[in-house]
């Protein structure tokens, strides 16, 4: 990874395609500046980027220090305690994107009287980073949003927060924990009271194309008058492991559409993914967070001894600091300690491998003139490359059998770049 220079820093040296796949866009580069000389900007396919004022930079290094993708964990190995879980409130966990686990880490957070950052939908359904206080509010942060998130509202008031001696618990990605991290760290925040929860994390799709499938839904399946009035992009209304995606309207219904034409399948054709997903420094057991939740794919083949039903959470207790807490909250689950072969899963060894045509993807997709045009594209390409269709059909045999950890490391071997 490059460094600084004396001419403008570590942003101007990358190419293009450098600033992509180096970039996560977690913007603590943005709100670490003094002199407010970084500004984030929205490329054609819907990703922020920062953008530097030389005029303002006094090159101070600040911008290289913060960034969580000047380290990398990728290969690293550490031994975290693994778990598979479920919360005993069964409501919570049918309102859950798998077994409830996140809402044990809010319940007690709340209880310190402390306050939860998570991600929620805003009042237009972009995916933003927000701070909770009750339950009620946290509640929103329970299920999976397919979606980059913006947390470009949550790094001052964290800051604020425990400076004023509040708990807080903070859950993103992994390198949006570890950007805050550093934040936090050049701030000399104290972060005594910080708990930290990111996720296995698989990618994250375009803001830019998220807002465009809503507006082709507006404007060409709903009435003029309907509203759309929530969305879930994990609902468990046919079942856990059969990802379903569901949007309310005030009139009408969506059902039909979505399920030929879900954001969900466009999500896993992984050709609206960021850049530097597919060289995440994060793919790996040693984690910049306290805990790691994730799917508990393997539960018919890892001996689970408890009621499966409903979902379950794959837990990671990463730190001293989480081994406590989990010692606190655990009375209020069900849970079964893991191996890891038991617990494997592929993105904590390796970055999700982009589909070989992605580039003509976006050229096509950001020379489209108008909604009609996009959604031809991603019903063109939603279907996934033949071996993204390929995985997606043997992932299920080979978890049920045991077999795919084994699957997963020849694949690793066949076609993960060292």
């Amino acid at each position: 990874m490059k460094t600084l220079n004396d001419h403008g820093g570590f942003f101007t040296m990358l190419t293009a395609t450098q600033m992509k796949q180096d970039c996560c866009g977690c913007m603590a580069c943005s709100f670490s500046c003094p002199k407010s000389a970084i500004s984030m900007k929205e490329d054609e396919c819907g990703f922020l980027y920062p953008e530097i004022n030389h005029e303002l930079c006094v090159h101070c290094n600040l911008c290289t220090k913060v960034c969580p993708l000047q380290n990398t964990y990728t290969g690293a190995d550490a031994v975290p305690d693994i778990y598979a879980l479920q919360n005993h409130q069964k409501a919570i966990v049918s309102e859950s994107s798998s077994g409830g686990m996140f809402s044990l880490l809010a319940d007690w957070t709340l209880a310190q009287g402390g306050v939860i950052y998570g991600v929620s939908f805003d009042e237009g359904f972009q995916v933003r980073h927000m701070r909770a206080d009750s339950a009620e509010k946290a509640a929103a942060f329970r299920t999976s949003k397919y979606v980059q998130s913006d947390p470009s509202h949550i790094y001052q008031t964290i800051c604020d927060d425990l400076a004023n001696g509040l708990t807080v618990l903070l859950t993103g990605t992994p390198c949006q924990i570890a950007g805050v991290a550093r934040f936090l760290e050049i701030k000399h925040a104290d972060t005594t009271s910080l708990y930290t929860c990111d996720n296995i994390c698989h990618g994250v799709p375009s803001p830019g194309v998220w807002k465009d499938y809503l507006e082709i839904l507006k404007s060409k399946y709903m009435d003029t008058d309907a509203q759309i009035t929530s969305i879930n992009m994990r609902s468990k209304r046919v079942s856990w492991k059969k990802q379903v995606m569901d949007i309310s309207v005030s009139k009408g219904n969506l059902l039909p559409v979505l399920e030929e034409f879900s954001f969900n399948k466009i999500f896993l054709s992984l050709f609206p993914v960021h850049p530097s997903c597919f060289h995440c420094h994060y793919t790996s057991y040693k984690r910049p967070a306290d805990f790691t939740l994730g799917d508990f794919w393997n539960v018919d083949s890892a001996g689970i001894k408890f009621d499966v039903t409903g979902g379950v959470n794959e837990v990671l207790v990463n730190t001293e600091k989480g081994r406590k807490l989990f010692v606190l909250i655990r009375e209020n689950a069900v849970y079964q300690p893991v191996s890891k072969a038991a617990g494997w899963q592929p993105h904590l060894e390796y970055s999700t491998k982009a589909p070989g045509n992605q580039e003509a993807f976006w050229t096509e997709y950001s020379a489209a003139a108008d909604l009609k045009t996009k959604e031809a594209l991603l019903r063109k390409y939603m279907k996934g490359s033949t071996l993204t269709r390929i995985i997606r059909k043997v992932n299920p045999i080979l978890q049920k059998t045991g077999l795919y950890s084994i699957a997963g490391k020849m694949y690793k071997k066949v076609f993960v770049k060292k």
